[in-house]
């Protein structure tokens, strides 16, 4: 039997885009590997190269201090069988991740949503802590939410709470990467961006992102937005403000739904925060019923990046 308190854990965050790996102590990551998710390849050759760097950051480490390895994952999950069930970004169908990593590593493994792993670290040791009803907003690759409600963690009905990304916001806008259309995602996520900006410049709008794709617009990333807004392009700025247009629309459906003391967001699309933030509170503002309205409708998460490593983590510290 593992001691919780004394020992490391791995937590691991299973991206579309990326996947990070740590070692972890309770809210610290003593060390961290980053390395490309490839989401084209085969699941089983991502989940040996996940084993490969978690091997490597468990190799000076006396397995008995470790009580096992969390795994933040997207999707849909089951968290009996700790199966991905169904992942559009990762296009995984009935993934046996907990398992399979458990038999290779010889520890207990626990998968959960990805962004309830990056709720939970808010909740344990972040902007969360404290909290007893907040909504946590993860935008990155794609679109999801943790929720706690009087202190406790809101799975639902089939453990599919959360799934802000695919609520509908226009039913005749762009289409998602689960099939449908005008979902949050296909408007405010990293992909959503991409696309935007893409469509735009197959339509011959003047940016200089062409320029700095060199005219190939496959190479368009959130990266090459944001250093093209940063240098004050109209497209860009356009496309980054469009997020935050639509993200304030969620956000203040939220608040008139739910009510919660405050909504947290975080994810790699943060790191464009000076563009999409502004533009998120102003379409807030626009949105939310007058009663529910009030000085701090959201803020920043804590760990940014890092939350879903903690998170995972935390599920056995």
């Amino acid at each position: 039997m593992h001691s919780y308190e004394n020992s490391y854990s791995v937590g691991i965050d299973l991206g579309g885009t990326k996947s990070a790996c740590g070692l972890c102590s309770k809210e610290k990551i003593v060390k961290k590997k980053v390395i490309p998710t490839d989401a084209f390849r085969e699941p089983s050759a991502i989940l040996e190269s996940i084993l490969e760097v978690a091997l490597d950051l468990m190799e000076d480490i006396d397995r008995s201090e470790i009580a096992g390895v969390g795994v933040g994952a997207p999707g849909q999950l089951d968290p009996v069988t700790n199966t991905v069930v169904y992942a559009p970004n990762l296009n995984w169908k009935n993934v046996p991740l907990g398992d399979w990593l458990s038999k290779k590593l010889f520890l207990p493994v626990k998968v959960v949503n990805d962004v309830r792993s990056a709720t939970m670290a808010e909740f344990r040791y972040g902007a969360g802590k404290g909290l007893t009803d907040f909504v946590n907003i993860f935008v990155g690759t794609g679109i999801g939410s943790g929720l706690v409600s009087n202190g406790k963690l809101l799975e639902g009905f089939s453990n599919s709470a959360g799934e802000i990304g695919h609520i509908c916001l226009d039913p005749n806008g762009p289409t998602c990467g689960c099939g449908k259309r005008g979902c949050l995602e296909a408007f405010s996520s990293g992909k959503g961006l991409e696309n935007f900006v893409k469509n735009k410049l197959s339509q011959g709008f003047p940016s200089s992102i062409s320029d700095l794709v060199a005219g190939d617009f496959s190479k368009v990333t959130g990266k090459v937005i944001g250093a093209a807004a940063k240098e004050k392009d109209k497209l860009a700025i356009e496309a980054l403000e469009r997020v935050g247009k639509f993200l304030g629309i969620a956000f203040a459906n939220i608040h008139t739904f739910l009510n919660p003391q405050t909504i947290l967001i975080g994810g790699g699309l943060m790191a464009l925060r000076e563009f999409i933030l502004p533009a998120l509170d102003d379409s807030i503002r626009k949105h939310i019923l007058p009663v529910a309205n009030r000085p701090e409708l959201f803020k920043p998460a804590t760990f940014e990046n890092d939350a879903v490593v903690i998170g995972s983590g935390a599920l056995f510290s």
